[in-house]
């Protein structure tokens, strides 16, 4: 019988026995994930990240990324969206013939954003001081351009109104960019005089986003 502490001799099935003992740890790492503790799942192609995660650092993502809907709040992506709104108006004027804008606001881009969605509203009044039958015209005018005009008739010694409303996508702006929205107004044949009944207005929101 051996000894405590002499070497003891191992038989001949060792080498076969340990073989065993290798080839089973091999197997046991190949299917651990020593990153499952951290909610990582490596899969075929990619992997699968579960749990909360927290990344301290920049991060780069050269494809696609699907997020739920919702999952993003406005705070989260810096304010993506502002607005502003303003009106203007005039009364007691004379309508000429030539399309004049005769009230007008501003409406200033903030820092960072590139596009504005405007919602403009051209509202006139007008009393025919002529001798015929006449017609009143309106339109709002963003950044210069017409909207395109609206008109409504009126006879001698009766008035007339409108509504124009023109929503025009504006793209390329800069930060402190400056806006203009206006309302300009026109007769058909004849100049109507200067009357209390004489109104238009401007009303316009801008919605800017990045």
């Amino acid at each position: 019988m051996p000894q405590p502490g002499q070497f003891q001799p191992r038989g001949e099935d060792w080498i076969p026995r340990k073989l065993t003992d290798i080839e089973r740890q091999i197997r046991e790492l190949a299917a651990a994930n020593p990153f499952g503790p951290m909610g990582i799942k490596p899969q075929s192609g990619g992997m699968v990240v579960e749990g909360y995660q927290t990344v301290n650092g920049p991060m780069t993502i050269t494809g696609s990324l699907d997020l739920p809907a919702g999952s993003v709040s406005d705070s989260a992506l810096a304010n993506p969206v502002q607005t502003a709104t303003a009106s203007n108006g005039i009364t007691n004027y004379a309508i000429g013939t030539t399309a004049t804008v005769r009230a007008s606001v501003t409406l200033t881009v903030p820092t960072g954003f590139t596009r504005a969605i405007i919602t403009a509203t051209a509202t006139a009044m007008g009393a025919n001081s002529g001798a015929t039958a006449d017609y009143l015209y309106g339109a709002a005018v963003v950044a210069g351009v017409n909207g395109g005009e609206l008109y409504s008739s009126a006879a001698p010694g009766l008035g007339a109104s409108l509504a124009a409303p023109f929503n025009p996508t504006l793209t390329g702006l800069t930060d402190g960019q400056v806006i203009t929205v206006g309302v300009a107004t026109r007769t058909g044949t004849s100049t109507w005089a200067a009357d209390p009944a004489n109104q238009a207005a401007i009303s316009a929101t801008a919605i800017f986003i990045k």
